[in-house]
């Protein structure tokens, strides 16, 4: 047991230096482990695979501080542990985020005729950042990063403007057909 603690000292110390070959044997000693529980817990390979490579990232982004580390297991699980859960939050948002986009009833969903006219009179009524956003999601089927790209925003920015937009066509339509 104290071989394989002075071995993994070892290892750290060469890390903290830039030592890639280093490095090199501490991923492969934990990516399995890590990898293994993200995928349980995200039950998705391609992100479990981003959050290894995430947690190695994080780990080469510290390594001065390595040779400092008494808990080293401890430590990792916990980088690990915070994003995983970083991951599973994102994920969450993202759901949230798409029942929201979901909600909202599309024209062949409407028998009214004039839902069509209604819409395009309650997204003309947007903001344009709103109306910006409305459109690059809604109408050309982007997606929420894509429609970041092209706005110059961020995607949380652009999921903000969505859900604005969103809320303010509910209500510019609740309030015509009330008013009719």
């Amino acid at each position: 047991m104290q071989e394989k603690i002075a071995h993994e000292k070892e290892l750290l110390c060469k890390i903290a230096v830039g030592d890639q070959h280093a490095f090199g044997l501490l991923f492969r000693s934990h990516r399995k482990t890590i990898y293994l529980t993200a995928l349980r817990l995200t039950q998705s390979a391609a992100i479990s695979e981003e959050i290894v490579q995430d947690v190695f990232l994080k780990v080469w982004l510290k390594r001065t501080s390595l040779p400092r580390i008494e808990q080293f297991n401890a430590w990792l699980f916990t980088i690990a542990q915070n994003t995983i859960y970083s991951a599973l939050r994102k994920i969450c948002r993202e759901a949230t985020f798409q029942r929201s986009i979901d909600a909202i009833p599309q024209p062949s969903e409407d028998p009214n005729p004039g839902y069509e006219q209604l819409l395009e009179e309650a997204v003309n009524h947007l903001p344009s950042k709103q109306k910006n956003t409305y459109i690059l999601i809604k109408k050309e089927g982007l997606k929420r990063q894509q429609a970041a790209t092209i706005l110059n925003v961020s995607s949380e920015t652009v999921k903000s403007n969505l859900d604005e937009a969103i809320r303010n066509i509910k209500a510019y339509c609740t309030a015509k057909r009330q008013a009719t």
